[in-house]
């Protein structure tokens, strides 16, 4: 029986054994995890013991940013094999509704999500996941990395849906990790440079060593004034 990091209750963690249900078919991989982020959710589930009608009601495995090792392919599996480093989508939709129909499967009302109640998450040694939600990881991209990759997939579908024209000049309002996905993909989807604002500085020294990103502590600074001295006036052509 593998060992997990279980929320018990509000405000009680637990490091122990706990019975996973994984049945393994033949379009499943199973995964040794290896990195796993945690993400403000499992901090908001351990402090509140609840998200919006997500209540955690049982003791509930956290983590669902994670990468790790195939140790096992389903019968029907070809594009992936054991060896294979890997990061895994958090979410496994309906494949039936609508929303997947559509190809907006990440708004599917039935997904089932990691560490979503009553849904279990992957801080546990190893899990079983579909094949077709799981990404081959390539060699230079390390397993830190790897787990980042579902944040930073937040930061590129905001990037991809503000529509950013070459030469476009960003503003994201806070620094925390989605701030600062966000702010890395505007970079990289065209923009010629990103203002970041936030009242934490260690933050801002973090992102700031980016080039082209210029962070604002908003305890120190007016944001106005340096929006106007960076922008020759003009102001931001995004702001997320």
């Amino acid at each position: 029986m593998p060992q997990a990091l279980v929320l018990e209750e509000k405000g009680k963690l637990s490091l122990r054994e706990i019975n996973l249900n994984m049945p393994f078919g033949p379009h499943d991989v199973r995964i040794a995890i290896h990195t796993v982020g945690v993400c403000g959710s499992d901090v908001h589930y351990y402090t509140h013991g609840k998200i919006g009608p997500f209540v955690v009601k049982e003791p509930m495995v956290l983590g669902h940013e994670a990468s790790g090792t195939i140790i096992e392919v389903g019968s029907a599996v070809s594009n992936l094999k054991k060896g294979d480093r890997v990061c895994m989508e958090p979410g496994i939709p309906d494949p039936n509704s609508l929303a997947t129909k559509l190809g907006i499967y990440n708004v599917d009302p039935k997904v089932r999500f990691w560490a979503t109640p009553p849904i279990h998450g992957c801080l546990t040694p190893e899990v079983v996941h579909p094949a077709k939600f799981t990404y081959q990881l390539p060699n230079h991209v390390t397993f830190g990395e790897g787990a980042m990759v579902e944040p930073f997939a937040i930061g590129m579908q905001a990037a991809y849906r503000a529509k950013i024209k070459p030469g476009d000049v960003a503003l994201v309002q806070g620094a925390g990790p989605i701030g600062m996905m966000v702010a890395l993909a505007a970079l990289a989807g065209g923009c010629s440079k990103v203002i970041i604002t936030d009242f934490a500085e260690p933050k801002l020294d973090l992102i700031g060593q980016y080039d082209a990103i210029i962070p604002i502590n908003l305890s120190e600074n007016n944001a106005n004034k340096r929006i106007d001295h960076e922008t020759k006036g003009w102001g931001c052509d995004l702001v997320f």
